[in-house]
C-alpha cells in the first residue's frame, strides 16, 4: 500500500461525557482524566480524534482504537465503538474489562477509508456493593486511532 501508517491521539482531559449526571466527579489531571460513578450507573464518554481523510496524495485508513486506561475493582469498560461521523465502524460490546489496561487495542474491521471525523465513545458501568468511591474510579490517559496512509 501507498503511504505509510501513523497514529493520531487525544488526550484523557479531552473527554466528554453523555450522561454527566450518572456519574459524581469528573477530575481532569494532568496524566489522565479520573471519572467516578455512581453506584448501578452506566454512561458513554466520547473521544473525538483529528481525523485526516487524505494523506500526501492518498485516502486515509482507520486500522484500530486505542484507549489506554485503568479501572478500579467496581467499575468497568464494556464498550469500544468508533464512528466515522454517524457511521458506526467499529464495535466491541459486553467485553467487561477491569485493571489495567494502559495499551488497550481494538481493531476495526475491514480498515474502512476514513470519510469524516472519527470518534472514539467508551462505554463504562459502575456495580453495586462498592465500599468506597475509590473502587469506582476509571482513569483514561488517552485515546487514538491507528491509521494508513
Amino acid at each position: 500500500m501507498a503511504g505509510n501508517s501513523f497514529t493520531s491521539w487525544v488526550h484523557g482531559s479531552t473527554m466528554q461525557v453523555e450522561y454527566p449526571g450518572r456519574l459524581t466527579n469528573v477530575r481532569h489531571t494532568g496524566p489522565f482524566v479520573r471519572i467516578e460513578g455512581a453506584e448501578g450507573q452506566n454512561t458513554w464518554v466520547h473521544f473525538p480524534v483529528p481525523t485526516p481523510t487524505v494523506n500526501n496524495g492518498t485516502k486515509v485508513k482507520a486500522e484500530a482504537a486505542l484507549v489506554s486506561f485503568r479501572t478500579q475493582q467496581f467499575a468497568a469498560v464494556k464498550e469500544v465503538i468508533v464512528y466515522d461521523g454517524e457511521k458506526r465502524i467499529a464495535e466491541h460490546m459486553d467485553i467487561d474489562l477491569k485493571g489495567n489496561h494502559l495499551d488497550g487495542r481494538f481493531e476495526i474491521p475491514d480498515t474502512p477509508e476514513v470519510e469524516k471525523g472519527l470518534n472514539i465513545v467508551v462505554g463504562v458501568t459502575f456495580d453495586f456493593g462498592s465500599p468506597n468511591i475509590r473502587s469506582m474510579q476509571i482513569e483514561i490517559v488517552g485515546a487514538g486511532i491507528e491509521f494508513q496512509g
